[in-house]
């Protein structure tokens, strides 16, 4: 979320009176513990949550779409997802769903006539031939595409390889509707779960203190009809993860998929679709080593990716380490940034993480591409921004970077430090990028800008704008 509005430890929820009725509700330290505070404060959010986020028919098929991949006619679905209360609490998007065959030849028939669109990402520059209302395209190596078409929802696709194979031996979870006990899906050592398409899981998912777990599939994790607030997929001090292929659809306020202290997980080809408050995409916490995401499309309302650490009380304070993302794309709504690392930093380190070849092809409010606000005392290091391309036209604020106490520092502040930080082959429409250190002895220092755009053009020294504490922020083409 923008540095402005989000309270990473502590949320207020504002009474809201509009016609309806809006359950007035107040809580504090959503996230300070992800033990016995979580379920407490879900419990206060939940009515808020089903009053502002609940869908009768999040699902019905699609009368603006039609999309056939060779040959094959899919299903195209219009969802109607989570969004914030200031845009009517609800937004339409339409999907479907494709197994990835490179060549694959992509025919899209619009219901009626149009003139201008635009399909991402941009950057692949795909040839798309236009007959009448109908686009026809080759797909190129990449799996998520996104067509807009100036006032109608946009259509979303999303690829993935064939998972079938993993359906041997799994607890498969057919075709249909399924409930968790207590609305939740605890996940088991040593399992696989494959969801079918069609599969939808409704209510959250919890893969905690185990290892060696498996969820897969092109089913949905779902809450549309019964929303509770929280983070909505929670992968927590467990090792050996395997998420794949699967949608992401919260309808109350949380983080849609969350980790802390987890170690080699591997997640792709998910697809998240949650435009209300504090709905981040892909979030990791303190102690996250080896956690690594690929080809997901993430349509969030907050934060793209917001990699983070919270509460070293509860946490500890090991550091959140080697971790990456590539081949991604962004559909962000007017809340937060694409990038996001902090702004709570509460733990020794975090460092060695990359961000390659990441698609920001919508950002309603025109956030910055990537920002390290830095609140608590972590030494922040060698991270690897590659490839960041931001669509967003006339888009204002491309960088931001700063080490000062906010209201998301812990009560007893200690600032830290941010240092050897890359920019490589980076496009932006903005041309601001903003460094703010704290002092002599925690500055932002060693930070290069190669081969970058900003506002179609290559990126100036004299972009930068940085304060006394800061040193050897360049900018090289």
């Amino acid at each position: 979320m923008n540095s402005n509005i989000k309270q990473k430890k502590k949320y207020w929820i504002i009474p809201i009176f509009f016609g309806m009725m809006f359950t007035v509700l107040s809580c504090t330290g959503v996230e300070k513990s992800l033990q016995a505070n979580e379920t407490q404060v879900e419990n206060k959010l939940a009515r808020m949550a089903s009053t502002t986020g609940q869908l009768d028919s999040p699902m019905v098929k699609s009368l603006a779409y039609q999309v056939i991949v060779n040959d094959d006619t899919l299903d195209v679905w219009q969802e109607t997802c989570y969004d914030l209360v200031e845009n009517g609490g609800q937004t339409d998007v339409h999907t479907a769903l494709f197994t990835y065959v490179p060549g694959s030849q992509v025919k899209i028939i619009c219901s009626s006539s149009f003139s201008n669109f635009t399909l991402s990402p941009k950057r692949l520059n795909i040839p798309v031939t236009k007959n009448g209302n109908e686009l026809t395209f080759t797909i190129p190596e990449y799996y998520n595409y996104a067509l807009a078409i100036p006032g109608r929802a946009p259509l979303l696709l999303f690829g993935s390889p064939d998972y079938s194979a993993y359906k041997q031996g799994a607890v498969v979870f057919a075709k249909g509707i399924h409930h968790g006990v207590n609305g939740v899906f605890k996940l088991e050592s040593n399992k696989t779960y494959y969801l079918e398409e069609g599969a939808i899981l409704r209510g959250k998912v919890l893969i905690e203190n185990v290892s060696n777990v498996k969820l897969i599939g092109r089913g949905y994790i779902d809450d549309r009809t019964a929303p509770v607030a929280g983070n909505f997929v929670k992968v927590y001090r467990s090792q050996n993860v395997e998420l794949r292929g699967f949608g992401v659809r919260h309808a109350a306020l949380g983080w849609q998929v969350d980790m802390v202290n987890s170690s080699n997980v591997d997640v792709s080809h998910l697809n998240l679709l949650s435009f209300g408050q504090n709905n981040d995409g892909l979030d990791l916490g303190s102690g996250c080593q080896g956690v690594h995401f690929s080809h997901c499309f993430i349509g969030s309302g907050d934060d793209g990716f917001g990699w983070h650490a919270t509460n070293a009380a509860a946490d500890g304070e090991t550091p959140l380490l080697n971790c990456s993302a590539h081949d991604c794309m962004i559909w962000k709504n007017q809340v937060g940034v694409g990038i996001r690392i902090g702004s709570s930093l509460e733990t020794s380190s975090v460092e060695q993480l990359t961000f390659k070849d990441i698609d920001i092809a919508k950002m309603t409010w025109g956030g910055h591409s990537v920002a390290i606000p830095h609140s608590d005392w972590a030494d922040v290091k060698n991270i690897t921004f590659e490839g960041i391309r931001d669509e967003t036209s006339g888009n204002t604020r491309f960088v931001l970077m700063y080490i000062k106490q906010n209201a998301n520092s812990n009560p007893v502040y200690r600032p830290g430090t941010i240092s050897d930080i890359r920019f490589i082959d980076c496009v932006s429409s903005a041309t601001s990028a903003i460094f703010e250190g704290y002092d002599a002895d925690h500055m932002i220092k060693d930070v290069t800008f190669k081969n970058v755009k900003v506002g179609g053009r290559d990126m100036l020294q004299s972009d930068i704008v940085a304060n006394p504490f800061t040193s050897n922020i360049t900018v090289v083409n």
